[in-house]
């Protein structure tokens, strides 16, 4: 029977009583990505746990207690109704860092130790080719570090019984990094955005969940708007406060013997002021940056699956700005608090866009890292 056939029904859906009947909408909607699950006091215990055993341990710990506070933290993060796993452990992280410490480190100490002496009396154009090489080797080192880290928290993430995973050369991105900081340096930083999507774009390409990959598609372009806008209020804001705080320092007074100043309390003061002044810089920054994160998620596919973003710069800088002192007020154990913040800011403007089936998703075939994120937790450069 057709809905002409029907009794009550008239021509465009509508009943005898005039009301239409509702359609299906050709707009997929928009359902939260996550959901975070954390609560506050199984947090805090784990940080506090964790801190007194790393000080009893003089350090050693540490790497089962990043295990420890990643499992709960993976745990409690639902992705489309199933929730993550993390399957590394703390003796993965400990092998990793000892193999670091004695393939890596100790041959750089011994490189930096051979190039300090080599500086000594030497003339300034070696002094200055010596501080190059060491700062492009410490920015090589830290860019394999990043990689090599998020390849291994990848393949130690599960969800639905499915792993993540990553490709490509840790040393062609460590070459990415050195490029773009030499880049960014000679520019006066106007080419930060494009360094940014060329570093990101690396990382997505390689980027596995299970067998198949996510698409990317930032533009370099989307970015500079706002970026010139922050751009611009640095360079305006630094040049106004060197010239006021350049006009100060010229008033104090120096002793002809020692070179110092001699209201050395308001010299001290001056100097406090000159930090504090560049806080507007650090605000400017966060907010470029939560403008990026929005191009990044918003502009990423998998699986008929668009994700949306509801991150403004604002906001950005607000969860930043609240983790700082929330960080700083409770001397670093106000962490269950910032976690809980940070999941539940993408949760509430991360979303996902379709109506693909995640079932055509299998295990990924490639293989993984057997030890942990050595490198990234000498330089400290390593996420949670």
């Amino acid at each position: 029977m057709t809905n002409d056939d029907q009794p009550g029904m008239g021509e465009g859906g509508s009943n005898a009583f005039g009301a239409v009947a509702p359609m299906r909408s050709p707009v997929p909607e928009t359902r939260a990505l996550m959901r975070n699950h954390t609560e506050i006091w199984p947090l805090f215990k784990i940080v506090l746990v964790n801190f007194f055993l790393t000080i009893v341990t003089l350090g050693i710990y540490r790497f089962w207690a990043k295990t420890r506070l990643r499992q709960y933290l993976w745990g409690h993060v639902e992705i489309l109704g199933d929730r993550l796993e993390y399957t590394g452990t703390g003796k993965e992280l400990f092998l990793g860092f000892l193999f670091v410490f004695i393939v890596v480190l100790m041959p750089l100490f011994v490189v930096l130790w051979i190039l300090n002496f080599i500086s000594i009396d030497a003339s300034f154009w070696v002094v200055l080719a010596v501080e190059a090489i060491k700062i492009v080797g410490i920015l090589f080192l830290i860019g394999i570090a990043i990689f090599r880290a998020r390849r291994y928290r990848l393949t130690r993430t599960h969800w639905r019984g499915i792993r993540g995973g990553q490709t490509g050369s840790s040393l062609k991105y460590g070459a990415i990094v050195v490029g773009c900081y030499l880049l960014t340096m000679a520019s006066l930083g106007l080419a930060w955005p494009a360094c940014s999507v060329w570093l990101k774009r690396y990382e997505m390409r390689h980027t596995w969940v299970g067998n198949l990959q996510p698409e990317f598609t930032p533009r370099i372009s989307a970015l500079y708007k706002s970026f010139l806008i922050a751009w611009v209020m640095v360079i305006a804001y630094v040049v106004t406060m060197g010239l006021l705080f350049g006009d100060v320092t010229n008033n104090f007074a120096t002793n002809s013997v020692t070179g110092e100043p001699e209201d050395a309390q308001a010299f001290v003061l001056t100097l406090v002021g000159i930090y504090v002044a560049l806080i507007p810089v650090l605000f400017i920054f966060i907010w470029y940056s939560g403008r990026v994160y929005h191009h990044f998620v918003s502009n990423t596919r998998f699986l008929d699956h668009d994700v949306t973003s509801a991150i403004s710069g604002l906001g950005f800088l607000w969860l930043a700005f609240g983790n700082w002192l929330l960080n700083v007020l409770t001397l670093g154990f106000g962490a269950p608090f910032i976690y809980k913040r940070s999941l539940n800011f993408v949760e509430r403007n991360v979303g996902l866009n379709g109506d693909g089936d995640f079932s055509a998703l299998l295990q990924s075939q490639q293989g993984k890292p057997s030890i942990g994120e050595g490198l990234a937790d000498a330089f400290d450069v390593g996420a949670i």
